[in-house]
């Protein structure tokens, strides 16, 4: 489960101009604006809610009612304020809570995910098709969807990494850590994520035995192995490019396994912010048991027909600041003319790659 509210410490509280009832204060790297009247210091011990949050329906959150509960990045007084920031007292008493200890379950705050609910409606498509009987009345229940299809033994391959990148508020260090390493950036897509794998497995068993090996082609979603072909985007963006064959191409002898991940966009994802007919697939992973491929690296997939994500830079030093790195992730996209997302860092010799969302972005389409 993904830590969406922690303890942190308030690490600077600044005016804001023209504003006599807030304040901007700062937790990791993230800027929030909070009310004077709350008496925050530097250096209090508070809960910090991510954006992308869902709070529940109690009365500390009764303030989000209008918004649904949703904690989204919002504008006060020119102010840009990504999260929340409460007290501890909203956590339940009797207990000692620590700098950086994850209270996402303690609260009950859930994910705003709609990737995964197209992901639970395809649960419910096979619980439609499932012929057998008990298997059928038993799927009308979210407790046995997790259990059937998340939890099942090919929910998702045990080799390959799911595809969510650390957002830089997180890391504030990184900046100053890692001044001096050169890295890669790309345009961030707003998209669905998809992944596509050939894995060497034994042809049969006999008395426990493997014998021989074939290559076995996957499709995955974000969260699931997508085992039957299906009219579902990922797998008509598989059969659109033919990336079966592309990593059957790519693939070499010593090569237990090959991996291609990136993005989905087009009609019916993410409201199609690019305008895209059908759908599109851009590229941003590409590895191998034995090599992982960098950008430049993967652009010749381009020739294959499988394009790759934009590069806006080969050779990138990080700004000295996170507020600095979140302005230069401001922009348009190469895409199409909208705003682009924001960008994605990554260095391949230390393993380094994060996120950095354009807050402009955020903005217009209420995120």
């Amino acid at each position: 489960m993904r830590e969406l509210a922690s303890v942190q410490k308030i690490v600077s509280i600044e005016p804001i101009p023209n504003a006599d009832a807030i304040e901007k204060a700062t937790v990791l790297g993230w800027e929030c604006v909070i009310a004077k009247s709350d008496n925050y210091q530097v250096g209090d011990l508070v809960v910090y809610i991510e954006i992308d949050s869902i709070v529940p329906d109690i009365p500390a959150f009764g303030f989000m009612q209008q918004r649904r509960f949703r904690v989204r990045t919002i504008k006060l007084r020119k102010q840009v304020s990504q999260g929340l920031v409460m007290p501890l007292s909203i956590l339940p008493e009797g207990k000692k809570y620590r700098e950086g200890q994850d209270v996402t379950k303690i609260l009950g705050i859930i994910k705003y995910d709609p990737e995964g609910d197209k992901e639970r409606r395809l649960a419910e498509q096979k619980a439609a098709n499932e012929k057998n009987k008990i298997k059928r009345f038993l799927m009308r229940y979210p407790w046995y969807r997790r259990l059937f299809v998340m939890r099942k033994r090919n929910s998702w391959p045990s080799f390959i990494k799911k595809t969510d990148e650390e957002r830089i508020q997180k890391i504030p260090y990184i900046c100053e850590n890692e001044a001096k390493t050169k890295f890669e950036v790309t345009e961030k897509i707003d998209g669905q994520s998809a992944t596509y794998f050939l894995v060497r497995r034994p042809k049969f068993k006999f008395f426990g035995i493997k014998f021989g090996k074939e290559l076995v082609f996957g499709v995955c979603s974000r969260n699931l192995w997508l085992p039957k072909k299906d009219n579902s985007s990922w797998w008509t963006v598989a059969e659109q490019l033919n990336i079966e064959s592309v990593l059957r191409y790519h693939i070499k002898p010593e090569h237990n396994f090959i991996v291609l991940q990136g993005e989905i966009i087009g009609e019916g994802i993410q409201d199609n912010k690019y305008g895209i007919k059908g759908y599109d697939f851009y590229a941003f992973n590409f590895f191998t048991n034995k090599t992982r491929y960098n950008n430049v690296e993967m652009f010749g997939l381009n020739y294959q027909g499988v394009k790759t994500v934009p590069l806006l830079k080969s050779e990138f030093n990080l700004l000295p600041t996170v507020p600095a790195m979140v302005e230069y992730a401001i922009g348009q996209s190469t895409i199409a003319n909208v705003k682009r997302e924001g960008i994605v860092v990554r260095n391949y010799d230390k393993n380094i790659s994060f996120k950095v969302i354009n807050p402009d972005f955020l903005l217009k389409y209420g995120e």
